[in-house]
């Protein structure tokens, strides 16, 4: 029900430039009307039939480029599942006049004998209402010209958990920035809205402006439009994974295309997360809460890691003996800078490093080596390289392959 009155109030605004809006409840005798009443641009009678249809856009003027989307669509499956009907009506001139709008007409029947059974819920607490209601203030207040007086749905508490207190479940940190990528300055004030609160907001009204920003500001979070000018949703995601110092930023698209296939093809892109319109601000929030979340972790892991390989490689060029590693075929895959210089090998030719045994032992070592990786087994071996260095080899096998020490045994022979 939330989004059936969200969408029509949300649509009355959209198309609604100046006059007013009107929303009006009618009880009778065994149904209730819910009327949602506009002085907006109205829809053309050519188009009445048609803006039930997913992504059937109406040529009319309004303070979005973007077509109806699934939201009338969506409206209208919410509706019959309630056992109800909508209907619209409009006037849409001409020539110039004053006389256009639309009336939109949702009836249910009261009552719940005429549901199944297994989709009833127990009501929800008088709290939880509230809260529904003071977010469906704060999503149409989002429609508001840039500038306007705030109204009371902006304060905190519209955004606020079901009780009516700011959630302790998000854990945004003032200095994390959120960049908000798309080309409805309506859509982006409304957003920049919701994080406002409990973050930095960057905008940028396409995808290239969202990479420029990112490239410029390193984000901890990217929410982008899929259909933007320039460079879309997509184009965006492709750039981000292809860059070395982005590719780690999370980003969730949002689109009006909610179908299966649409979601598929919006995590197969590489997004994070993929949010279909309407979308409610606690929804949005707790996605863009998790990313971020997510985004902090995966930066720890690979600082860790970064960390404990920059720390493995100085023991492994502090070690007194040369350390190697060679995979399934005696291919030299790693070794140290000890292992090149008892070897006398140089860089780029450890493919080749058994040329540098000695021609009485290198058939020995080659066969002890196979022997090894055959039985999957240690073994070890004497030997002396071409430069006259002799070594204590001795390698353990793993799944891929051998890892091996060689230790300098010239002195003693």
């Amino acid at each position: 029900m939330e989004k059936i009155i969200f969408n029509l109030i949300g649509n009355a605004f959209k198309y609604t430039l100046v006059g007013s809006i009107e929303v009006e409840i009618i009880y009778g005798r065994s149904t209730v009307s819910l009327i949602v009443r506009d002085t907006g641009v109205g829809i053309p009678k050519a188009d009445l039939p048609m803006i039930w249809d997913r992504f059937h856009r109406v040529e009319a003027t309004s303070r979005s480029h973007e077509g109806t989307g699934i939201g009338l669509a969506l409206t209208k499956q919410f509706v019959q599942l309630h056992g109800g009907t909508i209907e619209v009506t409009s006037k849409y001139p001409s020539i110039s006049s004053d006389d256009h709008g639309s009336t939109f007409t949702a009836t249910f029947p009261l009552g719940k004998d005429h549901l199944p059974a297994a989709g009833l819920v127990d009501d929800a607490p008088m709290s939880n209402r509230r809260a529904y209601a003071r977010g469906i203030v704060a999503e149409a207040a989002g429609w508001r010209p840039v500038g306007d007086a705030a109204t009371p749905s902006d304060s905190d508490e519209s955004y606020s958990g079901s009780e009516g207190h700011k959630s302790a479940d998000l854990n945004f940190e003032p200095g994390d920035l959120i960049i908000l990528a798309d080309d409805n300055q309506d859509m982006l004030d409304y957003i920049k809205n919701i994080f406002g609160q409990y973050c930095h907001v960057r905008v940028a009204h396409n995808g290239k402006m969202a990479l420029e920003l990112a490239r410029k500001y390193l984000p901890q979070l990217i929410v982008s439009d899929v259909m933007m000018p320039i460079m879309d949703g997509f184009g965006l995601v492709n750039a981000l994974k292809e860059d070395p110092l982005l590719k780690s930023i999370p980003i969730i698209l949002l689109t009006a295309r909610a179908a299966d296939s649409d979601r598929a093809e919006g995590v197969m892109s590489g997004a994070d997360d993929f949010v279909p319109k309407p979308f409610s601000s606690r929804e949005l929030l707790a996605r863009a809460n998790l990313q971020v979340q997510l985004g902090k972790r995966r930066k720890e892991m690979e600082a860790r890691f970064l960390e404990r390989t920059k720390e493995l490689q100085i023991l492994s060029d502090l070690s007194p003996a040369g350390l190697f590693r060679m995979d399934n075929e005696c291919n030299m895959v790693l070794c140290n800078n000890r292992f090149f210089e008892l070897s006398g090998i140089k860089q780029g030719q450890e493919i080749e490093w058994l040329n540098f045994v000695h021609n009485d032992y290198r058939v020995r070592v080659e066969n002890m080596l196979k022997q090894s990786l055959e039985a999957q087994e240690s073994g070890s071996i004497d030997f002396v390289f071409q430069n006259g260095t002799w070594v204590k080899c001795s390698v353990r096998w793993w799944k891929h392959g051998l890892v091996g020490m060689a230790t300098d045994t010239t002195l003693t022979r």
